[in-house]
């Protein structure tokens, strides 16, 4: 059975897509509970409660315009790629991400939260764990600029 809010790696969530301006995901979401201008480091970040998810712009290079470049959520409705929810365990996580060719996670832990934050660079997502299961994930735009060209 296929989810209807899913998240896909390097790509979106739902609708959104990475690359889409501030004014587009408005447009999709409405307008958000709260916004966030890091004038410091260039990015922008909407913040929606009631879908329990946060979208971060930074400036496109070339353009200067602001764009969706990560996207993080906690909401239990979302699926990554389909296959893995919210609950799963880190080895759902870790056997899912090996499908994708990643390479073992950076772990991280909080110990003042008992938060697990596993990196998986190589697809540009943060799977963050608590009480042994999966409460959040962060999932970026992959970039390509490091890919060598032949």
């Amino acid at each position: 059975m296929e989810t209807k809010l899913n998240l896909i790696i390097g790509q979106g969530i739902g609708p959104a897509e990475f690359g889409m301006t501030k004014e587009e995901i408005i447009e999709l979401f409405g307008e958000p509970d709260e916004t966030d201008n890091d004038t410091e480091e260039g990015s922008t970040t909407l913040f929606y409660d009631d879908i329990l998810t946060d979208f971060v712009f930074e400036k496109d290079e070339e353009d200067g315009t602001l764009r969706l470049s990560s996207i993080l959520t906690s909401n239990t409705d979302y699926a990554i790629d389909n296959k893995i929810h919210f609950g799963d365990s880190e080895e759902a996580v870790v056997k899912f991400a090996k499908t994708l060719k990643a390479t073992q996670p950076e772990i991280e832990v909080d110990d003042s939260t008992n938060e697990r934050y596993l990196y998986f660079d190589d697809l540009s997502m943060v799977a963050i764990f608590s009480n042994g299961g999966l409460s959040s994930v962060q999932i970026g735009a992959w970039d390509d600029s490091d890919e060598t060209e032949e």
